[in-house]
């Protein structure tokens, strides 16, 4: 009886060994980023969802799919440092927010509760996988509307030159001033300290300009908002492509003029008018220049992203072993 209990035994260590040693043949660590690791399986994970969404993408070819392996780690490489990011600033997407977008999505595409649950199974995930990963979008999403989305702006110079591609006259003049930023943020989910913190230093800020101090050199100091190491200076701004906030601030300064400490969801802003200018622009259809900016905004979004993700990447510490 011993003797069948040993073998027994030594028989059970046998097979989790070789099914160990099975495992670690299929999935093995291909990268690792800051720490956090990447497995092959998740490679062929993202490969299987590619092949299903587009039929036409051919796997048969092996330096075909290397090449497609080598593309699907970088882009998971990218979503591990976007989500590192995500917990380091504190970026948060509650409940609810993902509620909101999954009801938005059933009323953009007039589906019922059964036919978003059968859409989801379609793709062959759970209601809860669903509604993870679109929380993980949402994160990213808002981690790069942060990071880029206050660097770009949109000029009407731009606008006329793609409507003007297309045919548009110059027929309109508009008011354009020359605005310089201090931006003193305050990180999602912060508590009323970090707040007060940059409250009572935006105060601080706004008494030393009021007294004189230089607006330029206290935004290469202090300012964690765009063109931080030009001064702050954002260039020529058309009223209408202004936040209401930015604009209501601003509204009747006269060149060289301050604003007061404005306080938004995203921290605290001073402003300075540094020239105010009149031009024509194309007037066009109001359409038509919404279509052309929102084009420019995604091109220059897009160039942008490119750059932040290089950025991160040559920051982290990364391990390929693919």
């Amino acid at each position: 009886m011993f003797r069948l209990c040993r073998v027994c035994t030594i028989l059970c260590c046998l097979l989790l060994w070789h099914g160990t040693a099975w495992a670690e043949k299929l999935d093995r660590i291909v990268a690792v980023v800051n720490g956090d690791i990447i497995l092959y399986s998740e490679i062929q994970d993202s490969i299987k969802k590619l092949v299903q969404n587009s039929p036409e993408v051919k796997l048969d070819d092996p330096q075909t799919k290397m090449q497609l392996e080598k593309q699907m780690l970088q882009q998971l490489i990218r979503e591990r440092l976007t989500d590192q990011e995500v917990k380091r600033l504190k970026i948060v997407v509650t409940k609810s927010d993902v509620d909101e977008t999954i009801e938005r999505i059933k009323s953009e595409n007039h589906f019922s509760d059964e036919q978003l649950d059968e859409t989801i199974q379609k793709m062959g995930k759970t209601r809860e996988q669903f509604r993870e990963e679109m929380k993980k979008e949402m994160e990213r999403s808002r981690l790069l509307e942060r990071a880029l989305k206050s660097k770009i702006v949109i000029t009407n110079e731009q606008v006329d030159a793609v409507l003007k591609s297309k045919g548009g006259d110059v027929s309109e003049t508009k008011e354009r001033r020359r605005l310089s930023m201090i931006f003193l943020p305050v990180p999602q989910g912060s508590g009323s300290r970090e707040t007060e913190e940059a409250e009572r230093l935006g105060k601080e800020l706004h008494g030393r300009l009021k007294q004189g101090a230089d607006f330029a050199k206290l935004a290469r100091e202090y300012s964690k908002g765009p063109a931080a190491e030009e001064g702050g200076d954002i260039g020529y701004v058309a009223t209408d492509e202004l936040s209401p906030f930015i604009e209501e601030a601003t509204r009747g300064l006269a060149r060289d003029e301050i604003s007061r400490l404005v306080k938004t969801p995203q921290g605290f802003y001073i402003l300075k008018v540094t020239d105010v200018k009149r031009e024509r622009i194309l007037s066009g259809d109001a359409g038509n220049r919404e279509a052309a900016r929102r084009m420019l905004y995604q091109q220059e979004m897009t160039k942008r992203f490119e750059e932040w993700a290089r950025e991160l990447e040559s920051k982290a510490f990364i391990q390929i072993s693919l």
